[in-house]
């Protein structure tokens, strides 16, 4: 039966269905000319699993990685190592958006390098230290997440860039032991920093390198929380207009010197000593 609908009514059909695996399955069985659209959807998130043959399936589904729904791909999940001999359909994806690795070793991550212009959104989870290359082969990359970074001796070795991403949205540092490779590598950037919302993890020994990287994104921070190790959570605090609001934050950073931070005026009041009782009201302070 042939149709008589528009392409363009078809495709905003289609736009309206759930985005239900089964569903847009189904219609691409309908008719071939359905098929781009729904594959537009049903491959806008694609995770590959080291563990099982996803990677050996995708292959043998798509040989050509020219004609493959790759290009539909806006997020991308890779979790584990897929092989030094994959990279050619790796590269197929280079319209994601938003990229997640996990658990990657020096070789796996590699063909990720520069693998999409458009990626704005990196994850890194329990991944090797050496991916500064990577993160800096994005240039309009904004978020970045690093949960855990594993290192060698002799990884420490690394050469800042003439270029550096954007910058201008969430750094989100997981842990304690990752805040410290990661944030001195940030600050050797040229151009500076311009997150507008931090959150990290750190002991107190590198007290002074989140301040210095909460100092380097003055200008565009607005909203900042800290877990120091083992004192306890310092709770969101939102940075509004001209001043930097520590009224609970400041006490889990107080090794630093109480010095404003550029750009701003920093408020510093009921500072809590060691074992004592914060006298601010969490639940009702306005800046907590």
């Amino acid at each position: 039966m042939s149709c008589t609908l528009p392409p363009e009514i078809l495709d905003l059909i289609i736009d309206h269905l759930p985005y239900d695996p089964t569903i847009l399955k189904t219609c691409c069985v309908v008719s071939k000319s359905w098929v781009p659209r729904t594959r537009k959807h049903l491959f806008a998130l694609v995770e590959f699993d080291a563990s099982t043959s996803q990677f050996s399936l995708w292959k043998k589904s798509f040989p050509d990685p020219s004609n493959s729904p790759a290009h539909h791909t806006r997020t991308l999940c890779v979790y584990g190592p897929h092989g030094t001999s994959a990279g050619g359909w790796i590269r197929a994806f280079h319209n994601v958006v938003n990229l997640r690795l996990s658990n990657q070793n020096p070789a796996s991550i590699a063909p990720f390098c520069g693998l999409s212009p458009t990626i704005r959104s990196l994850h890194l989870i329990y991944t090797h230290s050496k991916v500064f290359d990577l993160i800096c082969s994005f240039p309009l990359l904004e978020d970045l997440e690093v949960v855990a970074l594993s290192t060698e001796s002799g990884t420490d070795v690394w050469s800042a860039p003439l270029t550096s991403p954007r910058f201008t949205g969430t750094l989100d540092l997981k842990t304690p032991k990752t805040i410290r490779l990661v944030t001195r590598r940030l600050l050797d950037l040229p151009g500076g920093l311009r997150f507008s919302r931090i959150k990290a993890a750190f002991i107190g020994e590198d007290t002074k390198l989140v301040t210095d990287l909460v100092s380097g994104c003055s200008n565009t921070l607005e909203y900042l929380s800290l877990f120091r190790h083992p004192s306890g959570a310092f709770h969101s605090v939102p940075v509004t207009g001209q001043y930097l609001t520590n009224a609970c934050g400041r006490r889990y950073i107080r090794d630093a010197p109480a010095r404003p931070l550029q750009g701003h005026k920093t408020q510093i009041s009921d500072v809590c000593t060691d074992g004592g009782q914060c006298p601010v009201d969490h639940n009702n302070a306005p800046n907590c």
